[in-house]
């Protein structure tokens, strides 16, 4: 009998959302940034002054209450012009759909008049006002979740909005298989969970998520890269931290356990490849009492 036949159910989240490298900062006119990328969303809030962006090959002039999105791994340098103060953070999320959406649907500059600035402008300056606390206690952190998550939905809503008409076959595909690689993980980790091991078979594998859109591998990489800005491989790796940080969490699962329930052979492999991603072992890592999300 099914219980549950007539309920109302709501979805159940399963993403992890991250926010760091959030700073304010006055700056001398000479003050230049060398061309980086980054792996998350960069958002930069001009409070006064003058700031000049590259994002690839075009420049844009941000005036004082001016808005600038640098997606995922695309190159860009930015510099002072003048009397320059500013407001900075990144953010990411692990949500294949959204991530397309945001990509594909938002600009890079957005001036101080537009909508989505002046939407965005309240949620910005709350963000920017606690950075000058010394200490950030349980409640800084949920306003800054709470503060966060606006800041996604004026994005999202944004995309809506503004439907921009290239969203292409390609960026679907890559959305498919960033799709499949999230929830094949998800389930290869409650399969250990649930069993206490994995078969050998079970193992996840990016090589089936390009074949569960039915393209070539060589395509398949290339086009996962040009609309998520990393390669698949490299997205996996992002997913199995996040899992090993959301782990790591729980004193209930050994190290050991992690290991294996990400497919690594041995707790040594695990813990060589955690400390490449985060520079510390998944034992200083959970001493710490890092938090795997917000």
């Amino acid at each position: 009998m099914d219980f549950l036949k007539n309920a109302k159910k709501i979805p159940a989240l399963d993403w992890n959302i991250t926010f760091f490298g959030s700073h304010e900062q006055a700056v001398d006119d000479n003050w230049i940034v060398p061309f980086e990328k980054h792996y998350a969303f960069e958002c930069i809030y001009v409070l006064e002054g003058q700031e000049l962006a590259k994002v690839y090959d075009n420049t844009y002039t941000l005036q004082t209450g001016d808005f600038l999105l640098v997606p995922p791994e695309f190159s860009h340098q930015v510099w002072s012009d003048h009397n320059l103060k500013y407001f900075c953070f990144h953010f990411d999320i692990d949500d294949p759909a959204l991530k397309v959406q945001l990509i594909k649907g938002l600009n890079f500059h957005y001036p101080n008049d537009s909508q989505l600035t002046l939407s965005l402008k309240p949620h910005l300056l709350k963000l920017d006002s606690l950075a000058s606390l010394s200490s950030f206690d349980f409640d800084t952190k949920m306003i800054i979740q709470i503060e966060l998550s606006k800041i996604l939905q004026i994005f999202y809503q944004a995309t809506k909005t503004a439907q921009k008409n290239n969203a292409t076959t390609s960026a679907e595909y890559a959305r498919i298989m960033a799709d499949f690689l999230k929830e094949a993980l998800t389930n290869q980790v409650l399969s250990y969970v649930k069993n206490g091991y994995l078969p050998e078979n079970d193992l996840i594998e990016v090589s089936s998520a390009i074949q569960k859109v039915g393209i070539s591998a060589g395509y398949g990489f290339r086009i996962f890269k040009e609309t998520f800005g990393i390669s698949p491989r490299e997205y996996l790796s992002k997913l199995k931290i996040n899992e090993a940080k959301k782990l790591l969490s729980k004193p209930q699962y050994s190290i050991n356990d992690i290991g294996e329930a990400l497919g690594y052979k041995s707790v040594a492999n695990f813990s060589r490849q955690f400390k490449r991603w985060t520079a510390i072992s998944p034992s200083q890592f959970r001493k710490s009492g890092n938090s795997p999300k917000w």
